[in-house]
């Protein structure tokens, strides 16, 4: 119950306006399920960061839900799972560290296909890949290739770029 509590946290777990009291609960019990279970965590973070379906039949998709805004997603999946804060390379390359405005945005690139779509239950939200939408570097308007944060470029194309992202922060090639 204690790494289910401190995971819950980090994974941002509470009902809010736009989430229901019912997904996240399914959500909760999801992680409180894969803990209890002792699943790798590279195994169920893979499920987590890949997931597409309704937000009751598949209560990993949540995390898309928590927090709608691609900004934040990004930020969010670079510090919880791999301990990186690059906020401050939206706006400008890092003063301090090595990420760049390029590192944020071809980050970012894996979450701009992100689809959502309601259904017969208002409470409930399907999670998707959309199969469009690029993030563009607000200089110069170019469109930013996926990128992994201090990796190479994977060919995504007719993928989900959740699904390979997923893939490396789960693999021994990401050294974070």
């Amino acid at each position: 119950e204690l790494w289910v509590l401190k995971w819950a946290e980090l994974l941002q777990i509470r009902s809010s306006n736009q989430v229901s009291y019912k997904a996240m609960l399914l959500y909760y019990n999801w992680l409180q399920d894969k803990i209890a279970r002792n699943v790798p965590v590279n195994e169920w973070v893979q499920e987590l960061l890949g997931a597409s379906g309704g937000t009751f039949k598949n209560p990993a998709t949540n995390y898309y839900q928590n927090e709608t805004d691609i900004l934040k997603v990004t930020e969010n999946v670079a510090q919880v799972f791999m301990g990186m804060r690059i906020q401050c390379a939206q706006c400008h390359n890092h003063p301090f560290d090595r990420w760049t405005m390029d590192d944020y945005y071809g980050f970012m690139s894996f979450f701009t296909q992100i689809g959502r779509k309601g259904t017969d239950d208002p409470r409930e939200t399907v999670v998707f890949n959309s199969g469009s939408g690029d993030a563009r570097h607000p200089v110069g308007n170019r469109v930013m290739a996926p990128k992994f944060l201090g990796g190479v470029a994977p060919e995504t194309k007719g993928k989900d770029r959740r699904a390979v992202m997923s893939e490396w922060i789960a693999s021994p090639e990401n050294p974070y």
